[in-house]
């Protein structure tokens, strides 16, 4: 098993949108445009998984606001809040990828970035089925998310949805 996980740029989208799809409900996919604008602001940062030469999963991270959450599928707006911790917005793979170790990998390549960055924390909102994973790697539910915030999480995320964060 061969791992290589490199910068994601903007010749990745059309693979990335396609792993989306197989990975998040509709509700939840990002189109192609967000990822450009994504990857305009803070590609630096974001990453794509090959295992044995074939595009499995990315990893979209980038600085933001302990205890907030980007709104889904919408560009980046001008103005960004003043970052105090690094956020994973996406991590994703292909079917047949999970359980590979490429989920834990990207995951370790965006704390590293972090750390470098000089964030100690990293944040995130677990969407879907995907809390237990989260609990597994250390995340834990956001002690500081105010009753007006959680609502507002749900309401972008959907049912279920818990922003989570963990020391790096």
């Amino acid at each position: 098993m061969t791992l290589k996980i490199v910068p994601m740029t903007a010749a990745h989208i059309n693979e990335v949108v396609q792993i989306q799809a197989e990975a998040f409900t509709p509700d939840l996919r990002e189109t192609p445009e967000v990822f450009a604008n994504r990857i305009a602001r803070f590609g630096e940062f974001f990453r794509v998984a090959y295992l044995n030469g074939r595009m499995v999963g990315y990893v979209v991270a980038f600085p933001w606001k302990f205890g907030d959450a980007p709104v889904n599928n919408q560009k980046f707006p001008e103005e960004l809040p003043e970052p105090d911790c690094f956020f994973i917005h996406d991590i994703a793979l292909l079917p047949d990828a999970r359980g590979s170790g490429v989920a834990r990998a990207l995951l370790e390549d965006a704390y590293q970035t972090a750390l470098k960055l000089g964030f100690d924390a990293a944040s995130l909102v677990a969407v879907g089925q995907s809390g237990n994973y989260w609990d597994r790697v250390g995340f834990v539910p956001n002690a500081h998310v105010t009753e007006t915030k959680r609502a507002y999480i749900l309401d972008i995320y959907g049912p279920g949805a818990r922003l989570m964060a963990r020391p790096i």
